[in-house]
Formats: C-alpha cells, sequence, structure tokens
C-alpha cells in the first residue's frame, strides 16, 4: 500500500468512527492495549477484541452485512432464519434470535457476538456473563442501518470494503430520491402490510422507505413505529396503492386483501392497485434495504421508474 493510500485509509477509519460516535479508549499498557471501544445500538459501550477471527451472528440483517462486506468466511454461527445467501447454509446454527442456544454459541468460541433488538436482554446479558463480547445493532431509521453497516466495517477492521458498499448504496439511493423529492410530485396514498392489520409507523425504516419511494404512508401519524391498525382505519385513510410482504412469516395473499369485508370502497381495491414485496428484502434493515426502496419505487411511480 503507498503512503496516499494507507492515508485514504486511517482517515477513512477515522472519518467513520466520528460519524458512529465511537471512541478509541486510552491505552492501558496491558495485552488489551489499543483496544476499540464502541457504543452500540442500546447505549452499551463494548470493548471490541483484537484481530476478531470468529463471528455468531444472531440476526439475518447482520449476517447479510457480514457477507455483503466479505466477511462471510469469519461467521461460525448464525440463527436459523439468516437464509442469505447461499452460503449461509453450510455454517452451524444455533437457534432463532428469539431462544438461542447459548450453549452451541459459547462452544463455537465466538470473538465476537452480534444480536438485534429480537434477543432478549436476559439472553444478552447472559451471552456478556458467559465471557462473551456482545454487540447490539438495532436500526430503526435508513440513516441508521447505514451507519450500522458503518460500526462493522470499524468494528471488525474492513473499513475500506464497508465504505465501498455503503457509497454504492448511498448512490442507488440517490438514484431514486433525486427523482422522488420533486415537489411538484403526486404522492399517493400507500398501505404496506407486513402482517395482518401490521404495518410501518412513524419513525421506521419502512416509513422512511415509503416517503423516499415517493408515496404517502396511511400510518406515518400513528402512535408507534410498528402500529397494529384496524379496517376501520384503513378504510378511513382510503390508500390508493396497498403493498403487502410475501415470505415465510406471513400467509396474506392478493385474494385476501380483496375480499376483506368493508375493504371494497378502498381507491386501491378499485383500481387495482395491490402489489406484493419480498419480505426479507423489507424486514431486513441491511443491505438489501435499498432492493426494497427501487421495488417501492416502481410500484408508487412507475411513470418514473420504468
Amino acid at each position: 500500500m503507498n503512503k496516499i493510500a494507507a492515508i485514504a485509509a486511517i482517515c477513512s477509519i477515522i472519518l467513520v468512527s466520528v460519524i458512529m460516535g465511537l471512541y478509541i479508549a486510552d491505552s492501558d499498557k496491558s495485552e488489551n492495549a489499543f483496544a476499540l471501544t464502541i457504543t452500540d445500538d442500546y447505549g452499551e459501550k463494548v470493548t471490541i477484541p483484537n484481530n476478531i477471527q470468529r463471528i455468531v451472528s444472531l440476526s439475518p440483517s447482520t449476517t447479510e452485512i457480514l457477507f455483503a462486506v466479505g466477511l462471510g468466511d469469519k461467521i461460525v454461527g448464525i440463527d436459523e432464519y439468516s437464509d442469505y445467501p447461499e452460503e449461509t447454509k453450510g455454517i452451524t446454527k444455533i437457534g432463532s434470535y428469539l431462544t438461542p442456544n447459548l450453549e452451541i454459541i459459547v462452544s463455537l468460541e465466538p470473538d465476537l457476538v452480534f444480536v438485534s433488538d429480537m434477543t432478549s436482554k436476559d439472553d444478552v446479558e447472559n451471552l456478556k456473563e458467559k465471557g462473551l463480547t456482545v454487540i447490539v445493532l438495532a436500526p430503526i431509521t435508513i440513516d441508521e442501518i447505514i451507519q450500522d453497516i458503518r460500526l462493522v466495517g470499524v468494528v471488525c477492521n474492513n473499513v475500506l470494503e464497508v465504505n465501498n458498499l455503503t457509497d454504492n448504496l448511498d448512490e442507488r439511493i440517490n438514484l431514486v430520491t433525486s427523482k422522488t423529492n420533486n415537489s411538484n410530485l403526486d404522492r399517493p396514498r400507500v398501505y404496506i402490510e407486513y402482517f395482518p392489520y401490521w404495518t410501518y409507523g412513524p419513525g421506521s425504516f419502512g416509513n422512511d422507505l415509503i416517503s423516499m419511494a415517493g408515496g404517502t404512508n396511511i400510518a406515518a401519524s400513528t402512535a408507534t413505529e410498528y402500529p397494529e391498525i384496524t379496517t376501520e382505519f384503513i378504510v378511513a385513510s382510503n390508500p390508493e396503492i396497498i403493498i403487502l410482504t410475501i415470505g415465510p412469516m406471513t400467509s396474506t395473499s392478493v385474494e385476501d386483501i380483496i375480499t376483506r369485508i368493508g375493504w371494497d370502497s378502498i381507491d386501491a381495491i378499485k383500481n387495482d392497485e395491490i402489489f406484493t414485496i419480498d419480505d426479507n428484502i423489507i424486514s431486513r434493515p441491511g443491505p438489501r434495504m435499498v432492493n426494497a426502496l427501487e421495488r417501492l419505487a416502481e410500484i408508487i411511480h412507475p411513470e418514473l421508474f420504468s
């Protein structure tokens, strides 16, 4: 590596550290000198071991991030829902993120364990008590997803690869928003259903995606990020576009939507504006979230994204 490349790499690490609110701990003149200390999404300070070689991922989105930045060969254990990319099939399964097998995780001797907010705080504490280093990634917004991808790069000393990924994601996001940020753009009312009557509310990445794709989320003013809403609310909101997720977590079909009692007055039903989207790309806060944005943009504004 020449001097310019070396300086660029160092600057990149420093820049990402500032963005993430990270800091490098003071040297303690011990074997842990120069260790990196970060703050995870639960606000917990975590000291990262040097030379990470063995990683357990208890989150499908983190698994996808690790593979996307070339760290798949360091993963020694994953949750049973981590099914992308294809290479995950050969990795040891350690239960689900809801009910992880702590004994198997410990036996894998990981240097680092990534979990999401779907894993209970008790399980997180139990892993820590067993001497494991645990980082919680629980992004809510699109910006936080990008920040967490950058955090993975800092933690795993893979900043340049992560920067390449996030630069590409930012470029693809900008290609969409450069067309949908037009103040004269018609922004149709959109309802996304990821489980019967459950949708994305304010402050969620789903709400971000709808807005960035040029739509108006009918649940944007509800009380929580992931509200359960009623038929009465949906009918009164009269969405012009209905999008339902398709995948292992839901069995709802387009026919189910069409035949719901009282829904025949909804514009989306009357105008046959009902669409589907892969649940995995819109429910996992990882790199494929941009795939979801591009799919939503095609649905909401086909005149712009044909």
